[in-house]
């Protein structure tokens, strides 16, 4: 059987741990003298109590006991503030589900594809690299990471999905649609990417480097058939 092993009070402050012996709460960062304990009790959803929650779970994570701590709020049922990193709703949902359910994030929306583009990626390199969510709204379109990436760069509308050219998988300069994966594989399909001032992908820069192989052998870069 579980037994309490103390009582929140009201006034949200430290309990006191002077009659018991040393325990894993010795060694919470909550009991810090640095830190405003009211942080780890949010009173609504207002800005102010969700940046103190905020910033409560980004100490817990942080905290050496954090584990310990979580696990004792779900044993003991605790009900008010943060605990272990976990809120009250999430440690219902625990008890009652087994998981914490994912957070529907909102998706960002923007006046133009050029406005989504400059915000949301930044240069490494060669590659552009896509910053923000799976999807944004653009005007009143949804359009994914690629698509966004396929229109803040060039003028022609992309003929089926868009996929990456790179190993990057956030990069979105490295692209090409249905059309350009035909040719993707071939010296042409290497001469396209030169045009179009791209790294070439894998198999262009092999089909380069084997019809110059055969240019210096047999006079042709045709493959014999």
């Amino acid at each position: 059987m579980s037994t309490t092993i103390f009582k929140v009070v009201k006034s949200h402050t430290a309990p006191n741990t002077a009659a018991r012996a040393a325990d894993w709460r010795d060694a919470a960062l909550c009991r810090s003298t640095q830190y405003d304990p009211e942080m780890w009790f949010p009173k609504g959803t207002d800005a102010v109590s969700m940046a103190n929650a905020a910033e409560a779970k980004a100490t817990c994570r942080r905290c050496p006991v954090m584990e310990t701590c979580a696990q004792w709020a779900l044993e003991t049922g605790e009900r008010a503030g943060i605990w272990g990193g976990l809120t009250e709703d999430e440690r219902t949902a625990l008890r009652r589900y087994g998981r914490i359910p994912k957070k529907r994030v909102a998706i960002q929306s923007f006046a133009s594809v050029q406005d989504a583009y400059e915000a949301l990626t930044e240069r490494v390199g060669d590659h552009v690299l896509w910053v923000g969510a799976r999807e944004v709204v653009i005007g009143s379109v949804r359009m994914t990471a690629n698509q966004v990436g396929w229109r803040a760069g060039r003028e022609d509308e992309p003929v089926g999905r868009i996929t990456k050219r790179c190993a990057h998988g956030k990069c979105v300069a490295h692209l090409v649609d249905q059309t350009g994966r035909a040719e993707c594989g071939t010296r042409s399909g290497y001469q396209r990417h030169k045009q179009l001032g791209e790294t070439a992908c894998d198999p262009c820069l092999q089909a380069n480097s084997d019809a110059d192989r055969r240019l210096r052998t047999s006079g042709t870069t045709v493959a014999a058939a």
